[in-house]
């Protein structure tokens, strides 16, 4: 591998670190990656498109072509992107608020209608676990719930959309895959509504024992205004238990042991209080929808809003 990349980028290398088939070296002073594509193939043009767009805008990292000037190189009937890794950054609201860009149109990667992505999911995923539940006994027991709560995320997103029409304030931004993997990496980056990453860090909030979430959301609202429609597209985003599913994910493709689900199911109860002290912050300030089997868990004394 260090002589492909060598060949196709003009680089010279000296030592390259394998890690499952991600490779990290460093040239001329600079840290690189180079890693699997397993996206659609057109579609990374237009990552690279985007990154170039906002490579003077935002502190972010590189995709360097090759020297075909191709975004991605196929080695042995897999593609790969080589990144130039600028920055290393900590996970936050106030980084999220401000890599939020609008006014970039590139359809490929704009993300919507969550519902029918969760609605495909579901479907695939039950399929997967019937024909796996002996072999899984965790996911077996887990799986029902978390269904039900995707199930129920899915039902106020499509009650929103019937009941609200979204304003100039619920544009596309610059937004992430997965907020955990990286906020720097272009290949994480889509477009989609700025309730996106903010639910998604609500949620990491919790299983990373974040005690100060309403203090950030506090200053995060200060800065950023939400429509009624937004906010509720925000909760349901947070209804739906992404977690558990790239969780579930990397247990099938053997990335993970089962036995890590016992850190979801052991703070399950926790985290519908949490869900129900966060849908009591939001509806301070904004007329959004009961959720029954939620408002039963009542809020938590000690982590108030």
């Amino acid at each position: 591998m260090k002589n492909i990349i060598e060949y196709y980028y003009n680089l010279r290398i000296d030592e390259l670190h394998n890690n499952n088939d991600v490779y990290h070296f460093d040239s001329n002073n600079n840290q690189f990656t180079f890693k699997p594509y397993t996206d659609n193939i057109d579609k990374s043009y237009d990552i690279y498109k985007l990154n170039t767009i906002i490579s003077n805008k935002l502190n972010i990292d590189s995709i360097i072509p090759n020297k075909y000037n191709n975004p991605l190189t196929k080695v042995n009937d897999t593609y790969y992107i080589l990144i130039l890794n600028k920055t290393k950054v900590k996970l936050s609201l106030p980084l999220i608020s401000n890599m939020a860009l609008s006014n970039i149109n590139i359809t490929s990667l704009e993300r919507n209608k969550w519902e029918l992505l969760w609605e495909s999911k579901i479907d695939y995923y039950e399929l997967q676990v019937r024909e796996n539940e002996k072999k899984y006994p965790l996911i077996r027991e887990s799986f029902d719930y978390f269904i039900g709560m995707a199930e129920n995320a899915i039902s106020y997103l499509v009650n929103t959309k019937l009941e609200l029409k979204p304003t100039i304030t619920d544009q596309k931004v610059i937004s992430h895959n997965n907020i955990a993997l990286s906020l720097t990496d272009p290949s994480n980056l889509i477009l989609d509504h700025k309730a996106r990453d903010v639910a998604e860090y609500i949620k990491f909030s919790f299983w990373s024992n974040n005690k100060n979430i309403f203090k950030e959301l506090n200053e995060y609202f200060y800065y950023n205004y939400y429509s009624l429609y937004g906010i509720r597209i925000l909760f349901s985003r947070i209804l739906y238990p992404s977690f558990y599913f790239i969780l579930y994910d990397e247990i099938i493709s053997n990335k993970k042991e089962e036995k890590e689900l016992n850190k979801i199911i052991s703070r399950i109860n926790d985290y519908e209080v949490y869900l129900y002290n966060i849908y009591l912050y939001l509806r301070k300030h904004y007329d959004i929808p009961t959720i029954e089997w939620l408002k039963k868990r009542g809020p938590n004394p000690h982590l108030q809003p």
